[in-house]
């Protein structure tokens, strides 16, 4: 433990953080970690030594660079305590980078972490290693949020993208018009609670993603053939394994667009929503068309959306963007995260899903059920008819 005074520097003016006279810590080597706070403050900050040059620094004087002291409020020309300190007993487990506007690959990802181990990261620091420009975003050490910490073997990196392709899919099953136990509609819930505090989180964190909105139903029809629809419906209908015809609709509400806020688009989707009933409803054109009613979220089309998602996705290689990182795919559904499926269909999308490394996040508005959900329940019956064919 040591009393010396604290100077700050500019970055631009020499490129380590931290510069001390090697006469004043005769037993400090490079590599080392040193401790640095005031008497006073409870706030500790922690720095590797990169180099030791005696010309470069008086004595009895530790000099950091700018940005960090601001970081951590030390204040200049006032005295700190400088301690030597042990990797192991400043170990980080968890080191979360945040990146935006531009592509990182896994092999980047890999040689950026290579490059961090064995040293120091703090809370809001910029790193630029191989061409890749980050941010840490979060530290976590035994358990709790820390604001500086050594980095080793054992410390997991997690890495963030602000700016990634977004697909939100949600499911307009009958149990949207429903209310819950609260009295609130499984709409509002979805648009009012989940949606908003998506949107305001992104707005916070300064996430620009790029982002598709699509509505989706199945609507099944009360007829026994084909022939019981005039010919320009036909090609759009399906059975089921339950011998029922139904159809499907899919509506865009938002195609790839960016936006530094969202939360006006609440609106618009609460538009969509009170419109949505008659959009769907078919043109009989003056031909009698039998009756019909919007599926439950059990009995929707949720493995046909998924696919839709996949089929995006499975060329996403091919003229590449490189202002942005990563693959998300929502799901919001009023139900409880049970689906009715067909076998084949479900083991095709399961390959797929493994294959691209594509994983989703299902939103359910529904209470949680005591059983583990997602549940895809098969019939015995279940025999694929038809694909969904999408070009």
């Amino acid at each position: 433990m040591k009393n010396i005074k604290l100077w700050v520097h500019q970055r631009g003016a020499n490129e380590d953080e931290l510069i001390i006279n090697p006469n004043d810590f005769p037993d400090v080597s490079i590599g080392d970690i040193l401790e640095i706070y005031h008497a006073e403050e409870t706030n500790r900050l922690l720095l590797q030594v990169k180099s030791l040059k005696t010309e470069s620094q008086q004595k009895e004087i530790v000099s950091i660079d700018q940005s960090v002291a601001s970081i951590f409020k030390l204040r200049q020309y006032k005295e700190v305590i400088v301690n030597k300190v042990k990797e192991a007993d400043v170990e980080l487990d968890l080191v979360e980078l945040l990146f935006k506007d531009q592509y990182v690959s896994r092999r980047d990802m890999w040689r950026l972490k290579k490059r961090m181990m064995s040293t120091c990261a703090y809370i809001s620091q910029k790193v630029e290693i191989c061409g890749i420009r980050a941010q840490v975003n979060e530290l976590w050490a035994k358990g709790d949020k820390v604001t500086c910490g050594a980095i080793s073997e054992n410390t997991k990196i997690a890495f963030r993208s602000s700016k990634s392709m977004c697909y939100l899919f949600v499911q307009m099953s009958s149990e949207m018009w429903e209310f819950d136990s609260n009295g609130d509609l499984y709409w509002e819930k979805a648009v009012n609670g989940f949606l908003k505090d998506l949107f305001t989180q992104w707005k916070q964190q300064n996430v620009n993603n790029e982002l598709t909105i699509v509505f989706f139903s199945r609507r099944i029809y009360n007829a026994q053939s084909l022939d019981d629809f005039p010919g320009s419906m036909r090609s759009c209908l399906h059975t089921d394994y339950k011998g029922r015809l139904y159809e499907d609709f899919y509506k865009v509400i938002v195609q790839h667009e960016r936006r530094d806020d969202w939360l006006p688009m609440l609106i618009t989707l609460k538009q969509h929503f009170i419109q949505y009933l008659n959009l769907i409803v078919p043109n009989s054109e003056g031909v009698v068309i039998p009756s019909s009613y919007i599926s439950s979220a059990a009995e929707g089309n949720f493995l046909e959306v998924l696919n839709i998602s996949l089929n995006l996705f499975d060329k996403h290689y091919i003229d590449r963007n490189f202002d942005r990182t990563g693959q998300l795919v929502i799901m919001i559904t009023s139900g409880a995260g049970v689906f009715e499926v067909d076998r084949e269909l479900c083991n095709l999308t399961k390959q797929r899903m493994i294959d691209y490394g594509i994983n989703t996040d299902l939103i359910c508005m529904a209470e949680q059920p005591l059983h583990v959900t997602p549940l895809f329940r098969v019939s015995k019956q279940s025999v694929l008819l038809c694909t969904l064919a999408i070009s």
